[in-house]
């Protein structure tokens, strides 16, 4: 039984026109769709060999068993009983019952082979002319195969088999554009033959060729196209040669055009024959301008005349010829255009045909020239009103540039010094040598230059001044011409130094006198302790003297004991912090708790506040973060805050100490705040400025709240007052906090936040 699914397929082939047979493997025929019963009558329930081919065995050529193995068949064959060839497509079938038919798919394509048969038919009268003839002839069929094809075009499109010739494919292997291809056929089946149709084919090595094509179809007997025959020219030569023709007109058309110079020739008469894009944009006119323009236009009145006189004499040049000659030229707008002009003559068979010249705009070289004067009196100026002297000299030490920085640093004049003194008799002997010797290493900036080294000169009157140095030796294309040297005068470094050096020693100073005011506040504190200890010490002495050991005065011995040690570690913490915070030293940066550094401060000025009648109240934050920075000098601003503030309340008040954190801004917040006399507003803007005081003379130095600022600033932090008269004073210290991070190998790192 054949299934509906066989049934449908055979439908659709039907429809295709195509004939569908199924047979069993006993040749008998199970299906035939309309196509097979048509061109061979119905067979259905027949052996196929009956029905197909009109015999009574098994067919010569049947390959029905090697479709019942499995395999899938393509092939073509001509049934002589119907006069008609077939192109056969067979596979095997599974049916439903799980059977293997024999599925067998067919066309009629006896058409195509006789229009290919009419076609070899008429090889033979053409075989003499194809191969003899050194252009190519080709027949091909519509479909795009070649029938044939002399030795002449397989050469040309380089096959060296006909074989392989003829199985290729034309529009796809043959043609570069597949598209001309189609234009081909158009216009051959249209007009029935094409004349030097020139089309652009692909070699086998892929070289891409220029032919023309002449060629006419050919019919069958119902007039209809079945292929073509004709030759193709190779036209590759031809067309190199045309191109190398072109490229070199095409050259020699952009070097005019694209000269920077305007070339302009014109014939003996003086018309204009060649107007380059230069001429064009120095003379104004457009090329359809300039042929009504004679050249005698573009000079004043009597110079083109003068010029020919030149070109043809012996003193320009030579004759024929011009040299550099400078003109003013005349532009469309009457412009005058300074100009370089080169003019030679041409000749033709030795006969003179025009003349050719090249003009140059010296506008740009003019304006180049001011530039250049320009660039030379600014750098002049910036020699000259350099803050530092300048003093360069030639590969022989003689000077040739001493600024006015250098007058004034060395007491001499340029005139003095330019060209007439080496630059050898601006150092000691010894000073020489040595920057010599650093000139030539690589120590101070690398070989032949010195970067910021520090000397001195001797300048007009013998005098020494120390400079800091900046030289490098000036080369011209490998060879040394000279050198420069940039000297700066160190003497008002050096006398800011000094001051600075004073300044600090007067900090240091009203640190100590500070050290002096809290190491009295501590004495007492020192005394009460320390007299504990005695008192215990002395009685231990009696109970040792009398030689009475018993197990009661042991235990008093370790009571006692206990109490000396203790008063014993408050002294010490007492002591070592009096002598951390008069220790002068730089900023050692690290990781500190803010209640700590407070709680310190407390225990140091304790004594002090009391003996001041002043309440101290504290509001520390437990969850503030750490910051980075020098405990003792911070200890040292806060320390002075605190005695500032004792100063402001000399009849007592309160004292608030407060440490806090801000997250928004990531700083840590210390406020020292007294209730005391509080500080004019006109003394709050210059408060923190160097010996600036509030205080009476001889109460202070001015320094204090200058030092607590310079230490902050260098914490990267802020201080800030806030006060009113007879209100009180706030003292804001604000310091970066450090944020703990945690990576994923373990280590973890404490970041300072961004001030």
């Amino acid at each position: 039984m054949i299934d509906k699914e066989t049934k449908r397929l055979a439908s659709i082939f039907d429809a295709m026109g195509r004939g569908v047979y199924v047979i069993g493997d006993d040749y008998v025929i199970k299906f035939m769709n309309k196509a097979s019963i048509n061109a061979f009558g119905e067979g259905v329930g027949k052996k196929c060999y009956q029905v197909i081919a009109n015999c009574d065995n098994v067919c010569s050529w049947c390959r029905a068993k090697e479709v019942f193995k499995g395999e899938t068949l393509r092939w073509e064959n001509y049934f002589p009983h119907i006069n008609k060839t077939f192109e056969i497509f067979e596979l095997p079938l599974q049916t439903d019952e799980g059977t293997i038919s024999h599925f067998c798919i067919y066309q009629d394509i006896t058409e195509i082979k006789e229009r290919e048969k009419m076609l070899r038919a008429s090889i033979e009268d053409y075989k003499k002319l194809f191969e003899h003839v050194r252009v190519g002839v080709h027949m091909s069929s519509k479909e795009g195969k070649f029938i044939d094809a002399n030795q002449a075009l397989m050469e040309m499109l380089g096959y060296t088999s006909k074989e392989e010739f003829f199985k290729v494919d034309i529009t796809r292997d043959l043609y570069l554009e597949p598209e001309d291809r189609r234009k081909y056929m158009d216009l051959i089946e249209r007009d029935g033959h094409v004349i030097d149709y020139e089309v652009d084919l692909k070699r086998k090595d892929g070289k891409v060729i220029s032919v023309l094509r002449t060629a006419h179809a050919r019919y069958d007997q119902e007039g209809n196209v079945i292929g073509f025959e004709g030759i193709c020219v190779d036209q590759t030569q031809r067309k190199e040669m045309e191109r190398k023709l072109k490229k070199a007109h095409d050259f020699q058309t952009n070097l005019i055009q694209t000269s920077i110079d305007a070339i302009i020739a014109n014939d003996r008469k003086g018309n204009i024959i060649i107007f380059n894009q230069s001429a064009e944009n120095i003379f104004g006119y457009t090329q359809e301008e300039i042929s009504k323009v004679h050249v005698t236009q573009f000079y004043k009145d009597g110079e083109a005349k003068k010029i020919k006189q030149m070109i043809y004499g012996p003193d320009h040049g030579g004759p024929g010829r011009l040299v550099n000659f400078k003109v003013e030229i005349v532009d469309k707008d009457g412009q005058i255009v300074p100009i370089l002009l080169s003019a030679t003559l041409l000749y033709e068979e030795d006969q003179e045909v025009a003349t050719v010249g090249y003009f140059k705009d010296m506008r740009e070289v003019k304006r180049l020239k001011q530039e250049i004067h320009t660039l030379f009196e600014f750098e002049h100026n910036l020699i000259q009103s350099s803050i530092d002297a300048i003093i360069a000299s030639d590969r022989d030490g003689c000077i040739i540039v001493f600024n006015q920085q250098a007058e004034k640093l060395l007491g001499y004049s340029a005139y003095e010094m330019i060209m007439k003194m080496s630059f050898n008799e601006l150092f000691p002997p010894a000073m020489l040598e040595e920057l010599r010797n650093e000139l030539a290493s690589d120590e101070y900036g690398g070989e032949n230059r010195l970067l910021l080294f520090e000397t001195y000169m001797i300048n007009k009157t013998g005098d020494k001044i120390p400079v800091q140095l900046s030289a490098t030796v000036m080369f011209d294309q490998g060879e040394e011409i000279g050198m420069v040297g940039f000297f700066r005068d160190l003497r008002e470094i050096r006398r800011m130094e000094q001051q600075f050096t004073n300044q600090a020693r007067l900090l240091h100073e009203h640190k100590m006198i500070s050290l002096g005011r809290l190491s009295a506040s501590i004495v007492h504190e020192l005394n009460n302790p320390l007299s504990g200890i005695l008192n215990y010490i002395r009685l231990m002495l009696k109970i040792i003297k009398r030689g009475d050991l018993e197990t009661k005065n042991i235990e008093k011995f370790q009571r006692y004991l206990t109490l000396v040690e203790s008063e014993t570690s408050r002294c010490s913490k007492i002591v070592s912090n009096l002598l951390a915070f008069s220790r002068k030293s730089e900023l050692e940066l690290k990781a500190m708790s803010i209640n700590e550094l407070l709680e310190k401060c407390i225990l140091l000025a304790q004594h002090k506040l009391m003996l001041q009648n002043i309440q101290i109240k504290t509001d520390l934050d437990p969850g503030i973060p750490k910051v980075l920075g020098d405990f003792n000098q911070t200890q040292q601003c806060v320390i002075n805050l605190i005695f500032n503030a004792i100063d402001a309340m000399p009849d007592g008040g309160t004292l608030t100490l407060a440490g806090s954190f801000d997250p928004e801004t990531q700083m840590v917040e210390i406020k020292i705040e007294d209730t005391g006399c509080g500080i004019a507003d006109q003394d709050l803007h210059q408060i923190f400025d160097p010996f600036y005081s509030t205080k009476t003379e001889g109460k202070g130095l001015g320094l204090g709240l200058s030092m607590v600022y310079g230490i902050i600033d260098r914490h990267n932090g802020s201080v800030t007052v806030d006060s009113e008269l007879d209100k009180g004073t706030v003292f804001t210290i604000r310091l970066p906090s450090l944020k703990r991070v945690d990576y994923p190998n373990g280590n973890t790192e404490e970041l300072r936040a961004s001030p």
